[in-house]
């Protein structure tokens, strides 16, 4: 909890310049029929997922995102936890302030599961005790960079996990967006990922060693109410590529699948 207490503080550091200027930014939020990250497939029943993103002066940026299970699904990564927050991520970010065809953006996550199960200490004595659940998670850097003005918008982003894994994983990701009328846009979006060893090992249960783990289709049918409010359809279809990595998950029953169509309802609120 001091590690999440001192991370705060920093968002607020951030957050007074920002707030003291003309910050942008959107909140939204997702009603979808399953929780999948990177192809883990954290929770095949619906959940609610809202964030923040605040942009500001210098290229600062901060974010927030969480997640809900809303039913007591058994394959949870937090069973029977329906209607209460088992994921906090916070965000700060700084994209470099310069103008030109490719964007730099260098940041870090701070994931807090508030349902993880607590620590055993043993006394000397020899008894034991379980402290509450820490709401303790991992922290993750990354580098990303994307270049918005060629055809569909390719992006690599390169992320470094600090604590849980101390590995590494890389995506590659293109988007493009078609405005069907004024009102009306369809958003596509494809990511190949691909993860070091022990990555793949902590975070699929294979020992196959590096390998593409995951790509993700997504399409987001938006709808705007006004020129700051607006409601959509989202779909995406998940799959672990490497053929290794899906043997072992399908014969550990790691994750419920390896294949996954999964989908819902969005909104979002721009200022």
């Amino acid at each position: 909890m001091k590690k999440f207490g001192a991370l705060l503080m920093v968002a607020a550091f951030v957050a007074m310049p920002m707030a003291a200027s003309a910050a942008e930014g959107f909140v939204y939020a997702d009603v979808l029929s399953a929780y999948v990250y990177n192809g883990q497939v954290g929770n095949d029943e619906a959940v609610f997922q809202p964030g923040l993103n605040v942009a500001g002066p210098l290229g600062l940026g901060y974010s927030l995102w969480a997640n809900m299970d809303l039913t007591d699904s058994a394959r949870s990564w937090y069973p029977d936890t329906a209607g209460e927050w088992n994921e906090i991520d916070l965000g700060l970010d700084w994209t470099l302030p310069w103008e030109g065809p490719v964007s730099l953006t260098l940041g870090g996550i701070y994931f807090i599961f508030p349902q993880a199960s607590g620590e055993v200490i043993a006394a000397e004595d020899g008894t034991t005790s379980a402290s509450p659940a820490p709401a303790d998670g991992s922290y993750e850097v990354y580098a990303k960079v994307g270049a918005t003005d060629l055809l569909l918008s390719p992006s690599v982003k390169l992320c470094h996990d600090l604590d849980n894994t101390d590995d590494w994983i890389a995506f590659l990701s293109l988007t493009h967006s078609f405005g069907l009328t004024d009102a009306l846009s369809l958003d596509l979006t494809g990511t190949l990922s691909y993860a070091g060893e022990y990555y793949v090992e902590t975070n699929y249960g294979s020992d196959t060693g590096a390998a593409f783990a995951h790509a993700q289709l997504d399409a987001v049918l938006a709808y705007a109410l006004t020129e700051q409010a607006t409601i959509g359809l989202k779909g995406s279809f998940s799959s672990i590529v490497d053929s290794g990595v899906r043997d072992d998950i399908e014969e550990s029953d790691f994750y419920p699948d390896v294949d996954i169509f999964f989908g819902g309802v969005t909104a979002s609120y721009s200022f």
